[in-house]
C-alpha cells in the first residue's frame, strides 16, 4: 500500500494501521502464531492465511512467494482475534473497522493504537490459569445462582479446591448466550458430553507422546492437541452449518 503523508508535518507513514508499529517485515507465519499464541492458542496459520484472503491483512511476499509479517501484521491480527473472540463481531464488520483505523478514523472504543482494546475492556484469565466463582461471576456478568446452576449440570466443573479454568469464562458466556436463545441445560449438556467424549479421544491418541515424560514430548503434545482441537471444532461447525442448511431446504 501507498504511504499516507501528514500534510502538517510533511511526514510519512504507513497507511495500515498500527501506524506506530513497526512494518518492517521479518517474521515467518510460524513466529507470527507463537508471538499470540499464550492469547490465542488454538490460532493455526491457516486461520491467518484465511485472514489474508479475505483482505483483512496484506503480508509481505519474497520473490520465492513466502509471506513475511511484521509486528504491525501481528497487532492487527491480535485486533482482530479479539473482536471475534469477545465481542463476536463477524468479519466483514472487522473489516471496516480496520479500514477505518487505517484511514485514521477512531473512536472511543478504538482509539487506533497498539492493542486497541482499553485495558480492562472484556478482561480474561490467561490460558492454564485457575478463577474462583466470584471472579467468573465477575468476568462474565453472571450471577452466582447461575454459576451454580451451570456447575449442577456439569457445564463446568471446579477442582478439589474449588476453582475454575480459563475455559469457563467462555462455557458461561455461551451457555448464556444459548439459554436466552431458548436452549435448555439438557441440550447444552449434550454437546458438552460430546467434548468430553473427544478429547478422551484426543489424548488417547496421543498417549505414547506423553508417556515419553520430556519437554520437548510435552511441547509436541500441547501443540498437537491444539491442532486436533481446531480440526475438530471445525469438523463440528461445518457439520452444525450443513445440517441446518439441510432442513431449511
Amino acid at each position: 500500500m501507498t504511504p499516507t503523508v501528514n500534510k502538517a508535518w510533511n511526514v510519512e507513514f504507513p497507511s495500515t494501521w498500527p501506524h506506530d508499529v513497526s512494518h518492517d517485515p521479518t517474521l515467518k507465519i510460524g513466529e507470527v502464531t507463537a508471538h499470540l499464541r499464550h492469547e490465542f492458542p488454538f490460532l493455526a496459520a491457516s486461520k491467518i492465511r484465511y485472514f489474508e484472503s479475505q483482505g483483512l491483512i496484506e503480508p509481505h511476499r519474497t520473490e520465492s512467494n513466502q509471506r513475511l509479517f511484521s509486528l504491525a501484521d501481528v497487532e492487527r491480527l491480535r485486533f482482530i482475534l479479539v473482536e471475534q473472540r469477545d465481542r463476536y463481531v463477524p468479519l466483514p464488520q472487522i473489516k471496516e473497522m480496520l479500514a477505518q483505523l487505517d484511514r485514521g478514523q477512531t473512536n472511543q472504543d478504538h482509539p487506533g493504537r497498539m492493542r486497541a482494546l482499553p485495558a480492562g475492556t472484556e478482561a480474561r484469565p490467561s490460558p492454564g490459569t485457575r478463577i474462583h466463582k466470584d471472579e467468573l461471576a465477575a468476568l462474565t456478568g453472571a450471577s452466582l445462582q447461575e454459576i451454580e446452576q451451570l456447575i449442577s449440570a456439569g457445564m463446568i466443573i471446579p477442582d478439589a479446591r474449588g476453582r475454575l479454568t480459563a475455559q469457563a469464562v467462555d462455557i458461561v458466556r455461551f451457555s448464556t448466550m444459548l439459554a436466552e436463545s431458548g436452549m435448555d441445560l439438557r441440550s447444552l449438556r449434550q454437546v458438552r458430553n460430546s467434548a468430553h467424549a473427544h478429547a478422551t479421544n484426543v489424548m488417547s491418541r496421543l498417549a505414547t507422546e506423553r508417556s515419553r515424560n520430556t519437554p520437548v514430548a510435552k511441547e509436541r503434545v500441547v501443540n498437537e492437541s491444539a491442532e486436533m482441537a481446531t480440526m475438530l471444532t471445525n469438523l463440528y461447525r461445518a457439520l452444525l452449518t450443513e445440517s441446518i442448511d439441510v432442513q431449511l431446504r
